[in-house]
């Protein structure tokens, strides 16, 4: 995706965007936060299937409390 910079400005104009990464965009920033966490657990599944992301222990209530409690 090429873009055009302003001159001296900060903003940068996209010039090479195509009809199907605009509907994509306008897809993306209309989605509702319920549509977004979906997307967002799909891809953990995605990441953990795939092998990009290892699994954690889950911490303990016990263990969450005590780093919690701590003086920083």
């Amino acid at each position: 995706m090429a873009s055009k910079s302003s001159g001296s400005s900060d903003v940068t104009q996209l010039a090479d965007w195509n009809v199907d990464d605009q509907n994509l965009l306008a897809a993306t920033l209309s989605a509702t936060p319920a549509q977004r966490l979906a997307w967002l657990e799909e891809a953990l599944q995605l990441a953990y299937a795939c092998g990009a992301l290892k699994p954690r222990a889950l911490i303990t209530k016990g263990d969450w409390e005590a780093v919690s409690t701590r003086p920083h």
